[in-house]
C-alpha cells in the first residue's frame, strides 16, 4: 500500500484495505496482488486533512490487464456500505445490487466486509467478461468452452478489451494458471523465496481472426530464479491454425521438464560433490553444502600447487561442469591470479558421480602439468605466494 493512502485514509476504512492486502489471495484473481491509490475526500471542508479521506481507487489485475474501480465511503457515516464507480473500459458492467449479498448485508464492524464484496463483484465481472468473449465469434466461444470442459485448465480468466481509436478489432486475453508440480524443487529455493509457486500463461489475441496471437509466460519470483532467470524461460510462438487446447499442454510439458531437470540436477550435484569429497577429501578447501554448485581444491603435482574451482551448472548433468585452474604463484596482466578455464574434457552426463570423480582425477593429473607450463610461460611471478 502506498504511503499516501495509509496516511490520508480514514482509519475506519483503512482497516478494510489492510484486510484485503493480508487476505487478498481470496479475491480469486490469478494475475497478482491488488493495489490502492488516489485517496480523496467527499467532504470539501476536510479534503486537505490527514486521515479523513473516504474514497480511493483499487487496481485489480485481471486477465493481463488492470481493473480500476473507485470505492466511495462516507466519512460522515462510517457504517454506510460503499458505493462503486467503474472505469470507462468496463462499460456495460452494471451488477444488480441484490446479486452482491455482502453489500446488501454490509457489516461495518467486520474488517473483511470489503473483501467479501470485492470477491462477489469479481465473480460477477468474470461472468460479464465471459459473456462478452463468446459474443465475439465462434472461435472464442470454442476456446472458452474447451477450457471449461477440460477441468485441467479451468482456472483461467478472460477479458475483452475496448476498441482503440483507429483499431479494427478489440484485443481478447486468456490468462491460464498452468497445473505444474513444483513440489520436488530443492528445499533451499523454498526457504530463500517464500510465497506461492505459480506459472501463468497469458495468450493475447489482437484480432478476431486469431491471426495475431502473442503468448507470454509469467512465473512467481522463486520459480523464475530456480529456472535460471527470465532469459531461460522461452516458450514457443503460437502456431498458426492452432488452438489453446493444443498449445497449453505443450507449454506445460516444456515447463514441467525444466522443473524436473532442476530437481534431478540438484540431486545429481549432491551426488557429484559427495563423490569428489570421497576421492579428494584431503585436498578440499571448501564446498557449497546448500545448493551444491561449487567445490574448491588445493592440488599438488611434483611440488607445484594450484587451486581448482569446479562449478556445477543449474542444468547439470546435462550441462558439463566447468574447471577453473588458478595459480598461487603467478599473476595475469591485470594483477589477478593466473587462471585457466576448462570446459572441454572427457565427460558424459550418463556417468555416475563416482565415475565422474574417477575420470576427473585422471584428467586433472595430466592437465595440472599443462597448466603449470602455461602459467610459468604467460604469468608474472608472485614474489610471496604465501603472503
Amino acid at each position: 500500500m502506498s504511503t499516501d493512502v495509509s496516511a490520508r485514509l480514514h482509519p475506519n476504512f483503512l482497516r478494510y484495505i489492510e484486510a484485503i492486502l493480508t487476505n487478498g489471495h481470496h479475491l480469486g484473481v490469478i494475475g497478482g496482488p491488488v493495489r490502492f491509490g488516489e485517496p480523496s475526500s467527499g467532504c470539501i471542508s476536510s479534503s486537505q486533512r490527514e486521515n479523513n479521506c473516504d474514497r480511493f481507487k483499487i487496481y485489480i489485475p485481471y486477465a493481463g490487464t488492470n481493473i480500476s474501480w473507485q470505492i466511495i465511503f462516507n466519512s460522515q457515516d462510517v457504517c454506510e456500505p460503499p458505493d462503486f464507480i467503474f472505469g470507462q473500459e468496463d462499460e456495460g458492467f452494471e451488477p444488480e445490487l441484490e446479486d452482491i449479498k455482502s453489500l446488501v448485508n454490509w457489516n461495518a464492524a467486520d474488517e473483511n466486509s470489503l473483501l467479501y464484496v470485492l470477491r462477489e463483484m469479481i465473480c460477477l465481472y468474470r461472468e460479464h467478461q465471459e459473456t462478452l468473449i463468446v459474443e465475439v465469434n465462434e472461435r472464442f466461444m470454442f476456446e472458452y468452452t474447451s477450457l471449461v470442459d477440460t477441468k485441467i485448465y479451468a482456472d483461467f480468466e478472460v477479458h475483452r478489451g475496448k476498441k482503440l481509436p483507429g483499431a479494427r478489432d478489440v484485443p481478447v486475453n486468456f490468462l491460464i494458471r498452468l497445473p505444474i508440480n513444483f513440489q520436488d524443487l530443492p528445499e533451499f529455493i523454498i526457504k530463500e523465496n517464500p510465497g506461492e509457486d505459480t506459472a501463468i500463461l497469458l495468450v493475447s489475441y489482437q484480432n478476431k481472426e486469431a491471426t495475431k496471437i502473442f503468448p507470454q509466460l509469467y512465473l512467481s519470483p522463486r520459480i523464475e530464479d530456480a529456472l535460471g532467470g527470465s532469459s531461460s524461460l522461452r516458450i514457443p510462438s503460437f502456431p498458426a491454425g492452432s488452438c489453446l487446447l493444443d498449445y497449453i499442454p505443450h507449454v506445460c510439458e516444456l515447463l514441467q521438464n525444466m522443473v524436473d531437470q532442476i530437481s534431478k540436477g540438484y540431486q545429481r550435484r549432491k551426488e557429484y560433490i559427495a563423490a569428489f569429497l570421497s576421492h579428494f577429501g584431503k585436498a578440499v578447501l571448501e564446498y557449497d553444502m546448500i545448493t551444491f554448485h561449487r567445490i574448491s581444491f588445493l592440488f599438488e603435482h611434483f611440488d607445484f600447487f594450484c587451486t581448482v574451482h569446479i562449478h556445477l551448472p543449474t542444468y547439470f548433468p546435462k550441462d558439463q561442469p566447468i574447471f577453473n585452474f588458478q595459480s598461487i604463484y603467478h599473476f595475469d596482466a591485470y594483477n589477478k591470479p593466473y587462471t585457466s578455464i576448462v570446459n572441454n574434457y572427457p565427460y558424459s552426463p550418463r556417468w555416475t558421480g563416482n565415475e565422474m570423480a574417477q575420470r576427473a582425477e585422471m584428467f586433472l593429473t595430466g592437465h595440472i602439468q599443462e597448466f603449470k607450463t602455461a602459467s610459468v610461460r604467460n604469468g608474472k611471478r608472485n614474489i610471496d605466494p604465501l603472503g
